[in-house]
């Protein structure tokens, strides 16, 4: 018994040593055996929760964290927690049903953990490269000059991740050209949902050390989710690009 014991032990993934790996796993093993739909939505909703709330440093982040580009990194976590949300449920792409596309934790992919940690890497690694360099001929959008290259701070430097968040924040919300105010994640039915709302919701979020996920952010707005994910790809990522241009 104690020899299977030890076996068992040395299959677990060397990522996988904490405990709440197994538990997470557990939470959606007992989904799958549920016969009940409305119970098994229960068990899974209650393993994203535990998900979300799990110990911020078991989720991946790019070595080293003094060069990652930070929008980029956060838009990869939005698109790994939106997979993972689907990949749940089975609501991804796959000509099978929902039940057989659902998350299984003994068919590969880990525990959820792992699964987002993986996702987010492949995102953030393919956003890279498509993202231009910046840095490489760094221009002025205002005055269409190259920038001094002493108004790049060296990373040891460079302000921290609150600091930037505040920034973030405040330009939201002061919204100089209105662009914010003016576009709409749902204009109807009344009352309608800004941009400007749901970005500052997602920087509240994340300066309070909360995770989210577009799902969440749908429930929170009271708003169908195909709707808040279609404004994420249509409007929210693209003001979130934009916004580089006004820190830099």
């Amino acid at each position: 018994m104690e020899y299977q014991k030890h076996q068992q032990l040395w299959k677990v993934p060397m990522c996988e040593k904490h405990p709440i790996h197994e538990e997470l796993k557990e939470i959606f093993r007992q989904a799958l055996r549920e016969p009940n739909p409305k119970k098994r939505r229960q068990l899974r909703l209650e393993g994203i929760r535990r998900t979300l709330a799990a110990p911020s440093e078991l989720f991946w982040k790019p070595k080293p964290e003094s060069e990652m580009n930070q929008l980029l990194y956060e838009e990869a976590c939005f698109q790994a927690w939106d997979y993972l949300e689907r990949k749940v449920h089975g609501e991804i792409r796959g000509k099978k049903r929902a039940e057989e596309k659902a998350y299984d934790p003994d068919k590969g992919d880990g525990s959820p953990i792992t699964l987002w940690n993986k996702t987010c890497e492949k995102k953030y690694k393919g956003l890279l490269k498509i993202q231009p360099q910046r840095h490489v001929t760094p221009i002025d959008y205002k005055t269409g000059k190259p920038k001094d290259m002493d108004d790049f701070a060296a990373p040891s430097k460079r302000q921290s991740i609150d600091e930037l968040l505040v920034k973030i924040q405040t330009i939201i919300e002061d919204d100089s050209e209105g662009v914010y105010q003016k576009t709409y994640v749902r204009k109807n039915p009344p009352p309608p949902i800004t941009c400007q709302a749901v970005l500052l919701a997602i920087v509240n979020h994340a300066i309070n050390g909360e995770k989210w996920t577009l799902d969440s952010l749908a429930m929170e707005f009271n708003t169908p989710k195909g709707t808040m994910r279609g404004a994420f790809e249509n409007k929210l990522k693209s003001l979130l690009s934009k916004m580089q241009d006004f820190l830099d």
